[in-house]
């Protein structure tokens, strides 16, 4: 398995060109609680490269880079922390969250059962995750974009992007990220409402710029996310690409199975 990977690794060494094609995207989550965007907490940052057809992650708090390679269906994630490289498919993937569906639904019968107001809070968060419907609106003059739920309102600035196949692919990236983020993070928010949202913005040919998640009253919390996305890769940003290609070959990295990963990275962090 680790040599297949490492075969598919060599391709991007020193082929891409000085004006590279492709897309930087920057990124940044904030806790909002009633101050401006400024003053809020930062809870993450993130750089994403996609190039020919993959996107390289890298996650800050995290220690974590992330291969997206979606033409082999599947993550190759590697911990530069702890030395670590694991490989997860899209049917991996697929069936953690499948599973979890499935215990998420059991709870939310169980809780039905039981009465009281943090019961019925609860039951109403989980299952809205697992089967989200949004009232959307969408301004075309000003690109607003508003998905509006009980408990759960996303407010979107959106930009026009001229190159359709970059949104896509972008997209595309978002919504696999999302699912591998809640495989990786079980206590973070099942995908579906952000990858419905990825849909309208597919539709309508856009990328988002801002992106804020209001959850009052059923949680006191409120983020925001904001993205710069920048055409075309820098030299810097190849110089990127081609270490991390080639953090991705060390020996000195341990190839683990997935599951253990996780359970590697949630003990470590608590």
């Amino acid at each position: 398995m680790v040599c297949r990977f490492l075969t598919v690794a060599l391709m991007l060494i020193g082929a891409l060109p000085a004006a590279a094609q492709g897309l930087r995207v920057e990124a940044r989550v904030v806790q909002q609680v009633d101050r401006p965007a400024a003053d809020a907490p930062v809870l993450s940052s993130s750089v994403t490269l996609l190039y020919s057809g993959r996107a390289w992650d890298y996650v800050d708090s995290a220690d974590e880079i992330i291969l997206f390679e979606p033409a082999a269906r599947r993550f190759v994630v590697l911990n530069t922390a702890r030395e670590l490289r694991t490989i997860v498919s899209f049917e991996e993937i697929r069936h953690l969250l499948n599973a979890r569906r499935k215990e998420s639904t059991r709870y939310v019968n169980d809780l039905r059962r039981v009465s009281g107001p943090e019961a019925d809070r609860v039951s109403r968060m989980l299952s809205f995750q697992l089967n989200p419907q949004f009232d959307v609106h969408f301004d075309e003059g000003s690109g607003q974009m508003t998905l509006r739920a009980p408990g759960w309102t996303y407010s979107v600035r959106t930009h026009l992007w001229k190159d359709a196949e970059q949104v896509d692919e972008y997209l595309l990236y978002a919504d696999w990220a999302s699912r591998l983020n809640y495989v990786l993070h079980p206590a973070s928010f099942f995908p579906e409402p952000r990858v419905e949202l990825n849909r309208h913005l597919r539709e309508r040919g856009r990328l988002p710029t801002v992106v804020e998640l209001d959850l009052r009253p059923d949680e006191r919390l409120r983020l925001r996310a904001e993205y710069k996305f920048v055409l075309h890769l820098s030299e810097a940003d190849q110089k990127l690409i081609r270490s991390w290609e080639s953090l991705a070959q060390s020996s000195s990295l341990k190839d683990m199975p997935f599951l253990r990963y996780q359970q590697t990275v949630l003990v470590s962090r608590r």
